[in-house]
């Protein structure tokens, strides 16, 4: 049977709003969740855990605190004009699908999962699988069917591909060294002036293989190099991210802004001490500033406490380090879902600049190509309003033989503009680990 396909409505009080509004969760009432635990013996078959139930056709989300593969699509839930018109109404429809579900678990019963464009107006989309495989931290695992009048049975296969890997790899990148150092220093120009505070700008690189690029594989490849990350897959887009925007777990809320790298060495002693360089930079100290400010100002008002601490520390990852800020907080009563939280502060200063319509307008007059899905949205919604919105970067966009990765860096007064195509460079390791294996 045919997913079914639903759009968002606005929030205004038109007439024609209520009867979308209507139809969209009268839609959604024909669909029925029941999910039921994974006892050991069905668990035994996947030596792996549920990663292995990752194929290619899978959506993927796997981090330390929820772990989910998707088959599959019971609903399509369109957003024609990106999250700018709201998303509220995806919980609300999540909401209206009959479901049974003892575990009660964040991310068990119906889920909206997937990835959202870094433009705010750009036309987007969510599924909610038809079948979704979930684990939490403690090892409990459980399966969700969802479907048109009875849940369909579950089908749970560990993924085989027999394709052979690429074993031959071009790398270009899409915008000359030289021209986009100049971007960079056309950049500073306009933050010496006052134009803007920070912008954050980003640089394509185009990977061409001799045949399809298997994308389970790199996904095995980037949960064995970056376990602390969000590994994720959503319709050929694939990474990483280390950059929490937001999570919430009932009232519980926390997000862990990154801004300030520096690279990582063999030697312990010497990122100790790179540890201090970063930590003492007034450069990364401001660029991340920006960055704390603005997640602390947008969850500020919505939240009966909010522990911003007044340094931040150092996350280190396989091949960088970053000054990052944990912010926890607990929620007002009747504050929004996770992803409406989400919504409202993305794009942070960390991947767009501050004031953020400044360095939008910037990116779009000078930034050189259409983002999509790099620096966006990733991760997953379910009924309760609990939900993990990652930002989606250290990522690439795969299709067949090609891949697209992406690479950001903040400018603010004082960067340089080759210090600051090192970085890139630094940052693009992540992916070239998992992606190229000639």
């Amino acid at each position: 049977m045919a997913p079914l396909t639903l759009s968002s409505w606005s929030d205004s009080s038109d007439s024609s709003d209520s009867s979308d509004s209507a139809d969209a969760l009268r839609l959604a009432a024909r669909l029925v969740a029941r999910t039921v635990r994974l006892d050991a013996d069905t668990l035994a078959t996947m030596p792996g855990g549920i990663s292995s139930l990752a194929g290619e056709n899978a959506r993927v989300w796997l981090h330390p605190t929820a772990q989910l593969v998707a088959h599959g699509v019971a609903a399509r839930l369109e957003l024609p004009h990106g999250i700018e018109g709201g998303v509220s109404w995806i919980r609300e429809v999540l909401s209206a699908i009959g479901t049974t579900d003892a575990l009660g678990r964040p991310g068990s019963g119906p889920i909206a999962l997937g990835a959202l464009p870094f433009d705010r107006t750009e036309p987007a989309a969510l599924v909610i699988p038809a079948q979704i495989v979930g684990a939490a931290p403690d090892g409990t695992a459980w399966v969700t069917t969802i479907g048109e009048g009875a849940a369909p049975a579950p089908h749970l296969a560990p993924a085989e591909s027999h394709r052979r890997s690429p074993d031959s790899f071009t790398l270009r990148s899409a915008i000359p060294h030289e021209e986009w150092c100049a971007r960079v220093a056309h950049a500073v120009a306009d933050v010496q002036r006052g134009d803007l505070s920070k912008v954050v700008l980003a640089r394509p690189v185009d990977v061409e293989a001799n045949r399809p690029i298997v994308v389970e594989e790199v996904l095995r490849r980037l949960t064995a190099l970056y376990p602390s990350c969000a590994i994720f897959h959503c319709d050929g887009f694939l990474g990483a991210s280390p950059e929490l925007l937001l999570s919430r777990r009932g009232r519980a809320v926390s997000s862990h802004p990154l801004a300030g790298t520096y690279a990582v060495s063999a030697d312990v002693d010497a990122d100790r001490r790179f540890s201090e360089v970063l930590r003492k930079s007034a450069k990364d100290q401001r660029e991340h500033r920006f960055v704390v400010d603005a997640v602390a100002a947008a969850l500020g008002p919505l939240c009966a406490s909010l522990d911003v601490p007044g340094e931040p520390s150092i996350l280190s990852l396989r091949n960088v380090m970053h000054l990052g800020t944990p912010i926890h907080g607990v929620l007002d009563e009747g504050a929004p879902d996770a992803l409406s939280l989400a919504a409202r502060l993305h794009p942070t200063p960390a991947v767009c600049g501050t004031p953020r319509d400044t360095a939008k307008a910037w990116l779009d007059a000078h930034e050189g190509f259409r983002r999509g899905l790099y620096a966006g949205l990733v991760g997953w919604l379910d009924a309760r309003g609990d939900g993990d919105w990652f930002i989606g970067i250290r990522s690439a966009t795969v299709d067949g033989a090609r891949a697209r990765m992406v690479a950001g860096v903040g400018v603010v007064a004082g960067s340089s503009p080759e210090a600051e195509l090192v970085e890139t460079q630094l940052k693009l390791q992540a992916m070239l680990a998992a992606l190229i294996r000639p």
